[in-house]
């Protein structure tokens, strides 16, 4: 069955879905923003999260111009 969660990545902090289970995942997926693969126990498609605005310093910044 599959099943979503949400973090971050591990080397760039980056907001992630973690989709596990869904067709086109695999064992060593990599981060769509560093591109480092990311260890996981499941079958894992990973994909930006840009549901929530992330703490980064480009995000925290394009909402200080706004």
């Amino acid at each position: 069955m599959p099943s979503a969660w949400f973090g971050p990545c591990p080397h760039c902090n980056v907001s992630l879905s973690y989709l596990e289970g869904v067709t086109g995942s695999n064992m060593s997926p990599k981060c769509p923003s560093c591109h480092v693969v990311i260890s996981v126990s499941r079958a894992t498609f990973l994909a930006a999260d840009h549901s929530r605005l992330s703490m980064a310093y480009k995000a925290r910044a394009l909402v200080k111009r706004k």
